[in-house]
């Protein structure tokens, strides 16, 4: 029985390795795939943070020119 099962083991190693292999490459491509997605939302929000902070530093320059006059 237990050569059996060695002997099935054996036979069907290339096949078990190739499926692993594959579920392999395919998780690591879509965990590329998710990190490059984070990457690019993050550089979005910076983008949009450092225009928010121009837009406040102005919004304070014009009120204190209005306050001024």
């Amino acid at each position: 029985m237990e050569n059996e099962a060695e002997k099935i083991l054996i036979d069907y190693a290339p096949y078990i390795a190739g499926i692993i292999s594959a579920l392999v490459a395919y998780f690591s491509y879509q965990e590329s795939k998710r990190r490059t997605n984070h990457d690019e939302l993050e550089d979005l929000n910076d983008r949009y943070r450092k225009e928010i902070d121009r837009l406040q530093r102005e919004n304070d320059r014009l009120r204190k020119e209005n306050n001024h006059e």
